[in-house]
Parts: C-alpha cells; structure tokens; sequence
C-alpha cells in the first residue's frame, strides 16, 4: 500500500498548466504514493487525452472518470472513498508542487506528531510571475488561537492523516469554504495542525480571480463558519448539525442583484488595498471608499481582515512553541 495519496481534481484547466502540476508531483523526492486525478468535466476531451497520456507513463497514477460534472467537494470525496494511502495529500490542477513537499511534510508529521500539516506558498499570475511570498508559521498552539478566526491554510500544500478525514466523513458542501470547514472541525475535535515556513508551492493567480463570481458566496459561507466557531466554542457538537448551513443561506440575500453588486466592490477593495500597499494612496484610498459605500457588507470584511492581522501578530508574538 502506498503511504501517500495525492489527490487532484481536474475540470477546463489549461493544458499547460495542468501538464506542470502532474509533473511537479511525478518528479518528488518522495515516491512512495499513489496519484489519484479525477475528470470532473466528461466533455473536456483535452484534459481527458492529458492525463491518460501521463497515465500510460507511469503506474502510479489512478484516473478516475466522473459520468458528470460532481464539483471539487463531491470529486475530492470520492477520490477519498477509493484512496489507499496512510496520507492524503492535496494538489490542484494549476499549479506547481515544490520537489521536496511530500518528503518533509512527512518528515515533520511523523517528528511532531501531528495528525494535519500546510505549507507557505509564492503567488505566481498565469504565466508565472512571481506576485507575492507568503510565509506563515504556526505551531499547534498558535492555529489554535487563529484559525477560528481566519483561514490562513493554503489546501494545495495540505497532507494530512487520511483515517482522521474519514472519521470527519470528509469534505462538506459549503461553497468556497469545504475545505475552512472541514479544517474547523478537525481543530474543534483536538487534532494537532501544523503550518510550516517552507515555501511548497507555487500558486496560480488567475486574472479573474479576486472580484470573480463565487466572492459573494464566499463570504456568506465565511461568515457562516466564523458563527460556528463562536457557537462551538460552548457547544463542539454544534459542528453535527446537517442542515445548518442551509437555514443560514436562507436568512440571506442572495439575489442576482445583490451578488453582482458585492462582487464588484469586493474586487474594488483589492484593487484599493493593492494600490496603497505599493503606496499609491490616491488611487487606493478613493476605491476603498466607493467598495466600502458601493456594499454594507465590504465593512464587515475589511473588520474581519484588520482584526485577524492584529490578532496574528500577538498570537505569533506571545504564543510559542512547538508542544
């Protein structure tokens, strides 16, 4: 049996990308695991003909056809269900895994003893630029302390013990946050998680990515999380409760009109917050100010974003340790 099991799901990515992200898991140092990738768009003949090709080449990977098109939660569950690794090892079909992940993620499972463990990543735009490092390094002790309050996980670089995901009946369908939600509920039931400094991947920012169509989804299931965390706090067994999130998108706003509008403050906020974070304040501060007036909403995300990084920078100050 193989003692890792990396998981991608594939849908419309361009073949040159999805060609670098099976080769970058092909090439690791580590060699002990078995690839599972799942077609999730049968009409996609492209990406069909890409993977079968890598297939042929190499036995380690397991190509697994959806009859239709099931989403990454359904996908990723499924690949999960057939899995036989002791591990499960994220990986999305865009982007670049570094050639030592799989071998020090393991390391540092079995050194610390952690049931979970993420990495840092380099942003990179669509013909691979670098855009950004992003760094985090957070003991058990100090993801305790954060996560519920935030999402600071990158899920390409997680790994992660695959009984624990079982027990956790895996992913859950909240849009845009499966992967938030099922990290909480890891965290809540006392698992121990880990991010390292170690940059492992390189992340593809695509050129609709922020202010895209799934922004204002994303929020309400943040929002959403971030209410349970609070309500688990008194109450773990909260994270059972099966209909929840349905009764929470019921009490919401979520007309046609309501989304396209959130959706264009929201990436007018980014454009702002770029803009003065390369100190370009005549143009940054105006845009903040029209996201923030164009939707309500925008102020409880810019709190949450404030109040995260001050939160992050006491956690990581005066909480220490590797327990």
């Amino acid at each position: 049996m193989p003692k890792v099991s990396v998981i991608m799901s594939t849908y419309n990515e361009a073949l040159e990308y999805l060609s670098s992200a099976i080769e970058s898991v092909l090439r690791q140092t580590f060699q002990d695991f078995e690839f599972i990738i799942l077609l999730d768009n049968p009409k996609n003949k492209q990406v069909h003909d890409c993977v079968y090709n890598y297939a042929k080449k190499d036995s380690r990977i397991l190509v697994v056809e959806n009859e239709v098109n099931l989403g990454l939660t359904k996908s990723l569950n499924k690949a999960i269900g057939i899995a036989r690794g002791t591990y499960m090892a994220r990986m999305d079909a865009d982007d670049i895994m570094a050639k030592s992940c799989l071998e020090q993620e393991l390391d540092a499972m079995q050194k610390y003893r952690l049931d979970f463990i993420s990495a840092s990543k380099i942003n990179i735009d669509e013909n691979g630029k670098k855009l950004g490092t992003y760094i985090n390094d957070l003991s058990p002790r100090q993801m305790r302390k954060l996560l519920p309050y935030d999402n600071s996980v990158n899920h390409p670089t997680v790994m992660v013990k695959m009984d624990i995901i079982r027990r956790e009946k895996g992913y859950r369908e909240i849009p845009s946050c499966e992967d938030y939600d099922l990290w909480l509920r890891m965290l809540f039931h006392g698992f121990r998680m880990r991010i390292l400094p170690n940059v492992f991947l390189l992340y593809r920012m695509r050129g609709n990515g922020i202010g895209g169509s799934n922004s204002y989804q994303q929020y309400l299931s943040k929002r959403y999380l971030l209410q349970m965390c609070k309500q688990a706090k008194k109450n773990p067994a909260i994270w059972e409760e099966q209909h929840a999130y349905e009764h929470f998108i019921k009490q919401q706003d979520t007309s046609s009109r309501k989304t396209e509008q959130f959706n264009q403050a929201y990436k007018q906020l980014y454009q702002g917050l770029h803009a003065v974070s390369h100190k370009n304040f005549r143009q940054g501060i105006p845009d903040i100010l029209r996201a923030v007036c164009s939707d309500r909403d925008i102020l409880w995300t810019m709190k949450n974003k404030l109040c995260y990084q001050i939160r992050k920078k006491l956690v990581t100050k005066f909480v220490k340790g590797m327990e």
